[in-house]
């Protein structure tokens, strides 16, 4: 349980180098009691996820780069504005639910019950 405490930790911690603003929350899932093979699983969950979001958060800058330059233009074009944005939000989405369904697949109901609870902390942002 200690090693997978600090793995969370350490992949949090990197999510944390790549985030704008360090609102990441540690995401303590020892209330869950996984078991040896659960941890393995959310291990390897996490470490994919840490990949995945790295490559996000450069796109998401790129994307704000671009929604930066349209509000200095002299016209400001707000449906290109509306559609980058939303394309942000997608990506997020997309990350966030990926990341969630492998979660879900190995926790029993009552674990998924009580991870519920907790189910902001994972928002991709």
């Amino acid at each position: 349980m200690k090693i997978l405490k600090i793995l969370v930790v350490l992949a949090l911690c990197s999510l944390t180098l790549f985030a704008k603003e360090a609102n990441h929350i540690y995401k303590n899932l020892d209330f869950l009691m996984l078991d040896k093979i659960q941890q393995e699983k959310l291990k390897e969950i996490l470490i994919s996820h840490k990949k995945r979001y790295e490559k996000f958060y450069i796109y998401k800058q790129k994307e704000e780069k671009k929604l930066q330059e349209l509000i200095k233009q002299d016209y400001f074009d707000e449906e290109k504005y509306e559609d980058i944005a939303e394309d942000i939000e997608e990506e997020a989405i997309e990350l966030e639910v990926k990341t969630l369904k492998k979660i879900h697949k190995i926790l029993t109901k009552e674990q998924r019950e009580k991870f519920s609870l907790y189910l902001q902390e994972w928002k991709v942002e």
